[in-house]
Formats: structure tokens, C-alpha cells, sequence
């Protein structure tokens, strides 16, 4: 009888102990879920003040993508992203439209109409196929950011994602940054917050998109692959991401900011971006072959040659701000 009650009063023990846990975890979540949106909506209040301030330098941003079916409303999230980081923080918008599928009209028409600071360079199918080597990849995402780099004239220069919006606190450590720091070898990386956003939606980025979050990615050593600034010196002197990757996707980014140490700079974490949600992320529902093969951090420094980016292509105007490379 005594066992008995000694086991049941052992089970209640543990009952106890499993129910505080859950509660105390709760409590932290909602304490942190709550400092994140109250530092949101400071942030979100000082922007036009940051906006109008006038501090920070010239600043390019390179995100690139095609019209396929890879998000059903890539044009609308890109069109978000750009309204919002044109309006806070980027002079110098970039958008590398690559492999167009052959069916599809391009993006760059209504884009470059709708955005007048916007810059879009086409690269065709033709050199696609000289540069990949992997069937399941239809976007070569990172030798379609070096076109852009390459091609960029602003004082610094982010390689971003076009459903990516910079967040408020990472504007104002940007315009806060003091022209000592800027003038260093360093390069910038983000955490990446995804954020709940539905297919279709045709409203802007706003408050509530900087208030609460779906889940927080992890801020690895070498960033996320949603972000990376540096002065466009540095970004010349590596010569961008590594072009004899010719079957990856994943980790290309990390070996940028790797090769951005091996040269001799710092990599610092500045902020956070939003990165709208969708199903095709690897974080949603993993990775999967339109994603590419993974590259590691082995074979380091690389080495790509005088002319990375498609620096040889010829550049053939189609349209106003509107470039396709031959």
C-alpha cells in the first residue's frame, strides 16, 4: 500500500514538473513574442525619420528571379519588397531577371515602369545553359546576383532575395552607422524572420508585418543567404559568389561571406530582414532538387575569373533601365 502511494505520489510529482515546464515555456514566448513587437513598433516609428535623414550612403540592392511558377505570386511579393526598401533604405535597385521562360513575358516591363530608380538586366537562356550543370535548376541564383554586383554603382552593395524586406531595426543601424565603421573592410550580415504572408495578397509590407513572426531562422557565422552588405570595392575585390559552383543552390551564400574573411574583412551581424513566407522555401517543407545541390565551406579562397558576373557580355538596351546581355 505504501508503494502505491509513494508511485502515485512520484507520478503527481512529475505531472507538476511537466505542467510548470509548459507554462514557463509559454510564459517566455510570450514575453519574448512581446519584446519583439513592442522593439518593432519602435522601430517602425522612427522610419520616416530615418527616411528623411539623409545619412546613410548611396546603397544598392541585387535580388534576381523569373516569371515561373516558383512562387504563384512572385510578382506581387517582389513588387511588396521593393515598394518597402526603396521607401525606407535602397537608392539603387537591382533586379536580375534570368533564364525568362520563353512563354512568359518578362518581369522587367512593368517593373522597371512601376519603380523609376529600378535597374534590370535579362540574362537568356543561352547563357544559362553554358553555366549550369544541374537539370533541376532553372535560376541560377547566385551567379545571376554576381551580374548585378558587378554592375552596381552605389558605395555599398546588398545581395538579397526579391521577397525580402529590410527590417526597420536594420535601417536604422544602417543609417546609424558611423562613417568610421563605414569606412572598414567589413561585411554585413541579417537574421532572417519569415513572416505570415498569404498567396495573393496585394496590400503592402506594413506595421503588422513588423510586430509578429512565423518563426526565426537561425544566424548562422556566415548569414542566411537573404543578406549580405559590403562596400562594392570589397565585392569587386573577392569577385561576388563563386561561379564553379554550377549545380548548387544552398550554401553558396555562406561561401561569400567566407571568402569576405579570407580577404580580410569582418563579418558582423547589423539586424534583421522579413522574409515573406512561402511553401517552396526549404524552410517550410525542406529541401528539395529545385533547391540544387549543397556546397560546403571546403576549397577555400575560390577563385573566379577577370570577368565573373558576365563581365564580357555585351549589354543590349531593351527598354528604358532594361539591359539584356549578349
Amino acid at each position: 500500500m505504501r508503494t502505491r502511494t509513494v508511485r502515485a505520489i512520484d507520478l503527481t510529482i512529475i505531472i507538476d514538473l511537466q505542467m510548470i515546464t509548459a507554462i514557463n515555456y509559454r510564459y517566455n514566448q510570450l514575453k519574448f513574442n512581446l519584446q519583439y513587437a513592442s522593439n518593432g513598433l519602435l522601430n517602425y516609428s522612427r522610419l520616416s525619420t530615418a527616411a528623411k535623414s539623409g545619412k546613410y550612403p548611396q546603397i544598392a540592392a541585387v535580388m534576381v528571379g523569373r516569371n515561373d511558377d516558383y512562387m504563384q505570386d512572385f510578382a506581387l511579393r517582389i513588387r511588396a519588397t521593393l515598394k518597402w526598401n526603396v521607401s525606407n533604405l535602397v537608392t539603387e535597385p537591382i533586379f536580375v531577371e534570368w533564364n525568362p521562360p520563353p512563354d512568359r513575358e518578362l518581369l522587367a516591363y512593368r517593373l522597371a515602369e512601376e519603380f523609376p530608380t529600378l535597374k534590370v538586366f535579362v540574362v537568356p537562356r543561352e547563357i544559362h545553359e553554358k553555366v549550369c550543370q544541374n537539370p533541376r535548376l532553372a535560376l541560377m541564383e547566385y551567379h545571376a546576383k554576381n551580374v548585378g554586383l558587378r554592375r552596381a554603382n552605389s558605395e555599398w552593395v546588398m545581395a538579397t532575395n526579391a521577397d525580402v524586406a529590410i527590417a526597420p531595426e536594420t535601417i536604422r543601424s544602417i543609417v546609424n552607422l558611423q562613417d568610421s565603421h563605414l569606412s572598414e573592410m567589413i561585411g554585413f550580415i541579417a537574421e532572417r524572420v519569415d513572416i505570415d504572408w498569404t498567396e495573393g495578397r496585394s496590400s503592402g509590407i506594413g506595421l503588422t508585418d513588423c510586430l509578429q513572426f512565423k518563426r526565426i531562422v537561425p544566424l548562422s557565422p556566415n548569414g542566411t543567404g537573404d543578406f549580405l552588405m559590403a562596400r562594392r570595392d570589397l565585392w569587386h575585390r573577392i569577385k561576388g559568389y563563386d561561379e564553379n559552383l554550377l549545380r548548387h543552390r544552398i550554401g553558396c551564400d555562406a561561401r561569400g561571406a567566407a571568402q569576405m574573411r579570407l580577404h580580410g574583412a569582418l563579418i558582423e551581424k547589423i539586424g534583421r530582414v522579413l522574409h515573406l513566407a512561402h511553401p517552396t522555401s526549404c524552410t517550410e517543407e525542406g529541401v528539395r532538387p529545385h533547391h540544387g545541390e549543397a556546397a560546403t565551406l571546403t576549397d577555400l579562397p575560390y577563385l573566379n575569373g577577370p570577368n565573373w558576373g558576365q563581365g564580357d557580355s555585351r549589354l543590349i538596351e531593351i527598354g528604358e533601365r532594361i539591359w539584356q546581355l549578349d
